[in-house]
């Protein structure tokens, strides 16, 4: 007779941390494009541009919405930074 053992899974994803770390690290990475190229104020703009610097299509439309309101915040940001 073979005794098996039994371990719990663990609640939730193993990888969720990482996946979460590198979606933040794409987000700031697109801003800082939309942001450079001063694309962000136009969702037409935002999206050919982020193409043109070679993301793709799904991660593009995944990601916009987040890219353009990080990149305005850090625009505001600086701007209210400034004397």
């Amino acid at each position: 007779m073979i005794l098996a053992t039994i371990h719990p899974l663990p609640d939730g994803s193993l990888s969720l941390d990482a996946v979460r770390a590198q979606r933040i690290h794409k987000i700031a990475e697109m801003a800082s494009r939309l942001v450079e190229t001063g694309s962000f104020v136009d969702h037409g703009d935002s999206i050919m541009t982020l193409l043109a610097f070679g993301y793709g299509a799904f991660e593009v439309h995944a990601l916009l919405a987040d890219a353009r309101q990080v990149a305005a915040e850090h625009v505001v940001a600086m701007e209210m930074s400034e004397p």
